[in-house]
């Protein structure tokens, strides 16, 4: 009985020891609140959007969604990244001239996304990339709340829009919701038009910060959209379908590590350690894995039913928050400490091994293949991030200590 009550004493003591760590840094929970909130939102609306379309026509949706969303990724060159980096850093101009860079690239993407697809898909790419500088700018100045607001307010709007115009336009409807709410919500970004001086002094030192930045804000992107592209011309739309859905439950609850690493990233730029919050950070995604793992036949067949083959896949695509957690968190580090050289490499390796897995297990094994090879793509970056990490802490350690000695050396003579 003693044991029971020892036992029950020290869960509940760790548990409150949590919350009290999760409460003192509030700006963490404005970005997650922001952030969570707004993958409900757009979550619902993908959910939604599938009790109304069948797996051909939801392929076809999420397919051209994930073409403009990547090309705004591309066109983004890792610029909004350096921007929360640098702020927090206290570079007061490096904002306004990575929106000035990211005018230009945004609206040369948008000219070929237009040639290539619809006129309203370009929209789509310039308003994403407005919206996203205007977000990150927020972070790299710890206007948590605000930013909270802006991602809830876009995410919301867009739900409706989308919603309400899709019943008359049909897919072209489920864009231009897209991006009338992206305008509305990058505000940030449209008044800073104004003061546009064409100076690049500061963002041109950062160059090569931003373009490893870049390839992991790519790899990210190959994680929500590129496979998409892959899966499309080998499979078909409705695999591809069966393959969204899966992917839509992890990026839902995979909103934690990701409002972790933007936390993190702002806060340790500014000189700020969180050693304990990322252990936190971890423990939670192991318990949201189990739970959709365990949850996931359930949730489909309940309320997708046109998806039942997804099953097998959302269980595999469950398993990925560990890894997808190590990823975020240990890469918010390398990047407050300039250590990208390690956040390209790992970029490199995920879409790599995805890629060459997506051939091999998709054409064997179907939609759950696809699925185990999200999984094994993104454990191959977490192993090597994480091992990258201790020999740099190795290093590290040995520099100090070699200096240590040399001082004391020299304090002798």
């Amino acid at each position: 009985m003693q044991v029971y009550h020892d036992s029950a004493g020290w869960w509940l003591g760790s548990f409150k020891s949590m919350l009290k760590l999760i409460y003192s840094n509030k700006g963490l929970l404005f970005i997650a609140l922001g952030n969570l909130v707004g993958a409900l939102l757009t979550g619902s609306f993908w959910l939604l959007i599938a009790t109304t379309q069948d797996a051909d026509q939801y392929g076809k949706t999420n397919y051209l969604v994930a073409m403009a969303s990547l090309a705004c990724s591309i066109a983004l060159f890792g610029l909004n990244t350096t921007v929360t980096t640098f702020n927090a850093k206290g570079l007061k101009n490096i904002s306004l001239q990575a929106n000035q860079l990211t005018l230009f690239s945004g609206v040369i993407a948008a000219i070929f996304v237009s040639i290539f697809s619809d006129w309203y898909a370009g929209l789509f790419v310039v308003s994403m990339v407005f919206w996203m500088m205007s977000s990150y700018d927020l972070l790299g100045k710890k206007l948590y709340k605000q930013y909270a607001l802006v991602i809830v307010g876009a995410r919301g709007s867009q739900l409706l829009l989308s919603l309400i115009l899709y019943f008359v336009l049909g897919i072209e409807g489920i864009i231009l919701g897209f991006v009338i709410s992206f305008f509305v919500f990058s505000y940030r970004y449209l008044g800073s038009m104004r003061m546009f001086n064409f100076k690049f002094n500061e963002v041109k030192g950062k160059l090569k910060f931003s373009m490893h930045a870049y390839s992991f804000n790519m790899s990210t992107s190959f994680l929500m959209f590129f496979d998409k592209l892959v899966i499309l011309p080998l499979f078909g739309y409705t695999v591809l379908g069966q393959y969204q859905i899966s992917l839509q439950l992890l990026l839902l609850v995979g909103m934690i590590p990701i409002s972790l690493y933007q936390y993190l990233l702002s806060e340790e730029s500014s000189g700020s350690r969180k050693t304990r919050l990322r252990y936190v950070g971890f423990a939670i995604s192991v318990v949201l894995a189990a739970t959709l793992f365990f949850a996931s036949p359930w949730l489909i067949e309940t309320y997708f039913p046109n998806f039942i083959d997804s099953i097998v896949a959302v269980k595999i695509t469950s398993i990925g928050i560990v890894p997808m957690t190590i990823v975020w968190t240990i890469n918010s580090r390398l990047f407050t400490t300039g250590q990208t050289r390690f956040i390209a490499v790992g970029s490199a390796i995920y879409v790599s091994v995805q890629v060459v897995l997506i051939f091999l297990l998709g054409r064997e094994f179907g939609v759950p293949g696809l699925a185990t090879a999200l999984v094994l793509a993104l454990g191959a970056q977490s192993t090597f991030l994480f091992l990258g990490q201790n020999k740099l802490k190795k290093k590290i350690l040995l520099e100090e200590t070699m200096g240590s000695r040399l001082a004391k050396k020299t304090d002798t003579k």
